[in-house]
């Protein structure tokens, strides 16, 4: 707990409502007396100092929302009291509901089904479950009518839902952008002679450890880095907020499989939340390096997504790929100049930070991967391992031109709804599927199915020369087989919310055609990529991977769309620091229905 002033309120409610207003663009203030403020798009949530003197704040945690458009829900009671003070950090942490729900505790004569399925999760482990440490949940509220930050009423659909693990509260120098100056070498345009000190400007990032780049800086007790990439709305700040919380969870709860794995400590992880700027926000003051900014709206929404050039510099006209840009990041940690004992960087992405990282994974040349040109430059064991966990993308790039396509014999017989949303097993039914390219007339009807950003083809309407660069040199002749193995070679999980079932609109191709055949919703368009992906390992041979499958995939149970409890989920936590857990491989077709 932060060493601050205690102030005294008049606690009027048993749940507290969110202190501060929604604010967009600028750090929220908690208290100025104790010097303490949450990120963007975040509330302050007070801890008291006990149930006996419940007018006592002693600090603050902050509650995040699951999406920039909706404000955030209440904050649940906390109290000093109930922190585990016996652990190694005193940081407790609050939780909070989303908007329309209110806080829930279970009792013996009512234990809600998501947490009696979480307990069972990790049957033997003596794992405590994050959201059921004291088996907390959240129930929709009947008199609420909540709206979002537009006014718009908002339909929340299921009865019951999982609380947020807020974050500790900042002092206001620690909740600052900082920002990693780009070199014009790392640009498209640039070369390796360019000098080190020609700058395109600088990537916006916030930090749990303060600045990245000071040249004098050394921290030795770092051994993990954790890069947390934004989606849609940007709300870099929320990334900040949702993963430190995810790593003052796992630094008290009981989450690991044996005894000899030790649990690492807030002190010990760093927490990166990168944010790709558009026009459109309020960039940060810089007396040194402007900001980094990617449109957003042109030549399609949310550009840095798929890699896309920045708005070019007034002083040179260079522009540098958000692709680029993340690998400069990589390579900063990757060198441990800084870090000397890194010994692994994550990757996570939700929503359009899911579709970033995938095709950035897809695509990146980094060193820090190692293997390739860089061989000779770094021995694998020497480099901090790298992984990467895409987490509910609406979209991916597949690596060739083939999708699943109903069989002619089911056309009639198959029903295109989606299962419902606590079905936690395949919806796809692969067995009435094929997996080929599309006939002539199914191409017709939607030419841009295998283009980038949703193949690999070269696309005039979506310019991308960090990737199409990165690639074509893999691809021989139409022979993508180095390309898929360098892909299948790489450390990467994929996520998806079990209830992220919406049927989504087509941004391409019109309707029916699901985004170039790619499926109705984000869940299914998961499991379909990840069984196209087994496939296509199952035909290259040569890859000399130690295993047949092809990466990774769990179904978060009980979760949509919402970055914060995908990370926070037992799923995510496994996910993110690399402990194993039982993979859910989707059902493959048969043999006769892979291909037409």
């Amino acid at each position: 707990m932060n060493a601050c002033k205690m102030r005294r309120i008049k606690l009027l409610t048993a749940t507290v409502a969110a202190v501060v207003a929604y604010d967009s663009e600028s750090p929220v203030l908690c208290d100025a007396d104790m010097n303490l403020f949450c990120p963007p798009s975040t509330s302050c949530c007070p801890t008291f100092k006990s149930k006996m003197e419940a007018e006592v704040i002693v600090g603050y945690s902050c509650l995040m929302s699951w999406s920039t458009r909706y404000p955030q829900g209440p904050c649940c009671p906390h109290f000093e009291e109930d922190d585990d003070t016996t652990a190694s950090t005193s940081w407790g942490g609050g939780t909070g509901c989303a908007a329309g729900y209110e806080c829930a505790s279970s009792s013996p004569d009512y234990i809600p089904s998501f947490l009696r399925q979480q307990s069972e999760q990790f049957d033997g482990s003596g794992r405590r479950n994050s959201h059921t440490v004291t088996e907390n949940y959240c129930r929709i509220d009947p008199t609420a009518q909540p709206v979002d930050n537009q006014g718009r009423p908002i339909n929340n659909e299921y009865e019951t839902m999982p609380r947020y693990r807020a974050c500790e509260s900042f002092t206001r120098d620690s909740v600052d952008v900082y920002g990693l100056p780009i070199p014009f070498s790392a640009s498209s345009k640039g070369t390796k002679n360019d000098l080190k000190e020609h700058y395109v400007g600088q990537l916006a990032y916030y930090s749990n450890m303060g600045q990245l780049a000071a040249d004098d800086r050394v921290n030795s007790d770092i051994t993990t880095a954790i890069v947390g990439v934004h989606g849609s709305g940007r709300d870099a700040g929320t990334y900040l907020c949702a993963l430190t919380a995810v790593v003052a969870d796992i630094s008290k709860d009981q989450i690991f499989p044996t005894k000899n794995q030790r649990r690492p400590l807030p002190k010990d992880v760093l927490v990166v939340a990168p944010w790709f700027m558009a026009p459109e926000d309020n960039a940060p003051s810089s007396s040194s390096l402007p900001y980094i900014q990617w449109d957003d709206q042109y030549p399609i929404p949310h550009t840095f997504r798929y890699g896309a050039e920045s708005k070019p510099d007034v002083k040179h006209n260079m522009t540098i790929s958000s692709f680029a840009a993340m690998d400069v990041l990589l390579e900063h940690l990757c060198g441990r100049k800084h870090f000397p004992n890194l010994s692994r960087v994550v990757l996570v992405g939700h929503s359009a930070g899911g579709q970033f990282v995938q095709r950035w994974a897809l695509s990146s040349s980094s060193w820090c991967f190692g293997g390739g040109q860089f061989a000779s430059r770094w021995a694998k064991t020497d480099l901090p391992h790298v992984r990467v966990v895409v987490a509910n993308p609406r979209s991916f790039a597949y690596l060739d031109n083939r999708r699943y396509f109903i069989s002619e014999q089911a056309a009639g017989a198959v029903d295109y709804g989606i299962s419902p949303a606590e079905n936690d097993g395949t919806l796809t039914p692969f067995d009435k599927y094929q997996f080929r390219p599309p006939s002539a007339s199914e191409e017709d009807g939607c030419k841009e199915f295998n283009r980038y950003e949703w193949g690999l083809d070269e696309n005039e309407k979506v310019p991308a020369p960090y990737v199409i660069n990165n690639v074509q040199k893999l691809i021989d002749h139409g022979d993508n087989s180095d390309l898929f193995c360098r892909y299948a070679s790489r450390d990467i999980v994929y996520l998806s919310g079990q209830r992220d079932v919406e049927t989504l609109g087509s941004q391409i191709c019109g309707k029916g055609r699901e985004d170039g055949y790619q499926g109705p919703s984000r869940r299914e368009r998961s499991e379909r990529f990840f069984a196209a992906l087994q496939l296509r390992g199952g035909e290259v041979e040569f890859c000399r991977r130690e295993t047949k499958q092809v990466h990774g995939r769990h179904v978060v149970k009980n979760v949509g769309h919402d970055h914060a409890l995908i990370f926070q989920s037992p799923e995510g936590i496994q996910a993110i620091f690399g402990y194993e857990l039982q993979t859910e491989v989707a059902s493959q077709p048969s043999s006769q229905t892979q291909n037409s």
